[in-house]
């Protein structure tokens, strides 16, 4: 980009049309149209970003060189502090299209605007607004919606799935929470709303019966790799949606059985701490499997069957259990007790730690496998010892005790 002084004799002189840098404040232009249409316009890129903006800041004559640089540089300091001007005049104009259109504008904005950027279960708020929401309200005017419509909608939910409504109500309060703290409607239709179903405490564990079957069941008639995911989460403790989204890049001394493990960042654990899972024996040679069945380029251990090789959805692995159960032989006193109450893959974690408590494993290193923080003072701002050693001598001995049931006997 050539830079040159802008003056107000060249601006008079009617340049040709082009974009002018002026070379005294950085990122400023002086953009000519065809027609002779002169914008001042300031690049920059904001903080964070590989990508640059453009900023609008007026027209000439009525925004002169001196205005125009005044305007540039009070951005500029706006944006070295951590500003996007520009992405945020863009998120102004979508959120301002989304409060004169359809609840699918209104999701939309919801899930790339606040859900993404802040919720780590944003795919799980997604999946609930398509499976039961946007059918019935995806044409609907988003500022029509009325509590009597969200009664109507959340009953409908809760006469076959009592706990779905539930969790559907708490990400549609979350959502016009959000229109409405950003000014996309004036009012939250579900706010004080009560719940439509009473929940209860989950206490669901699997019994060393039902361990051998469903460990025995994965061999057929689901996909390997959500077969592979949920033995890997009885042998890891780790919650679903962290399992099934464990990507390459966290596989540590793969080689090394005495090192091995995974190392999960902050941003994708529900405590937002990085947690080390150590890879003990089955869980190492699951691991390893996936490796080498991995595609060219794949970015995740358990990758979906789909064309783009994302992670694997968590609610597919909650499907998966369910066609895996309904197939069982119900003759069978443990197959009869998955049929009447079937668990969940959240429910392999409890099995674990319940497991660990019932095989000696001391409440200190229960909790580091399980990534759960300290309560008190101490464990959330000092401790940071991550009882590597205590995990994998835990794990290792889980591990004991389901080969122990699945009839293969320790190496």
């Amino acid at each position: 980009m050539p830079k040159r002084l802008i003056t107000d004799a060249f601006l008079q002189s009617k340049p040709a049309p082009g974009e002018y840098w002026d070379s005294r404040i950085s990122g400023l232009c002086m953009r000519v149209s065809p027609a002779g249409r002169r914008t001042w316009s300031l690049r920059y890129r904001p903080k964070g970003s590989t990508s640059f903006r453009r900023l609008s800041l007026g027209l000439y004559p009525e925004l002169g060189i001196k205005q125009a640089r005044e305007r540039a540089e009070s951005a500029r300091v706006d944006i070295s502090g951590g500003a996007d001007p520009a992405g945020k005049i863009t998120e102004k104009k979508a959120i301002e299209a989304a409060s004169k259109g359809s609840f699918n504008d209104l999701a939309d904005a919801y899930i790339e605007r606040y859900a993404k950027a802040h919720k780590k279960s944003w795919a799980q708020d997604d999946m609930l607004l398509r499976a039961h929401v946007r059918p019935i309200w995806g044409d609907k005017a988003s500022n029509s919606i009325t509590r009597a419509n969200a009664a109507e909608l959340l009953d409908k939910i809760a006469s076959t799935s009592p706990t779905s409504a539930n969790r559907v109500q708490t990400v549609l309060s979350k959502l016009f929470n959000w229109a409405v703290d950003s000014g996309t409607l004036s009012g939250n239709p579900v706010a004080r709303m009560k719940k439509r179903a009473k929940e209860k405490p989950k206490d669901r564990i699997l019994t060393a019966g039902e361990i051998q079957i469903i460990w025995s069941a994965l061999d057929s008639g689901i996909s390997a790799n959500i077969a592979a995911c949920l033995r890997f989460l009885l042998l890891s403790g780790l919650r679903p949606g962290e399992a099934a989204g464990a990507a390459m890049n966290e596989i540590k001394d793969i080689a090394n059985p005495a090192k091995a493990r995974l190392e999960i960042p902050a941003k994708r654990m529900k405590g937002d701490r990085p947690h080390v899972v150590p890879l003990a024996s089955m869980a190492l040679d699951i691991i390893r499997g996936q490796c080498a069945n991995a595609v060219k380029g794949q970015d995740y251990i358990f990758a979906s069957n789909f064309y783009d090789r994302g992670p694997i959805a968590r609610h597919s692995l909650s499907q998966a259990i369910r066609r895996l159960i309904d197939g069982l032989d119900s003759d069978d006193e443990s197959a009869a007790s998955l049929k009447s109450n079937p668990p969940t893959p959240h429910d392999f974690r409890r099995t674990l730690a319940t497991g660990l408590a019932a095989l000696g494993v001391v409440r200190e290193d229960r909790l580091a496998v399980m990534a759960h923080i300290q309560s008190d003072i101490h464990g959330k701002h000092y401790d940071h010892y991550d009882r590597l050693k205590e995990k994998r001598a835990a794990l290792s001995l889980w591990e004991s005790h389901i080969k122990s049931l699945i009839g293969e006997a320790d190496q």
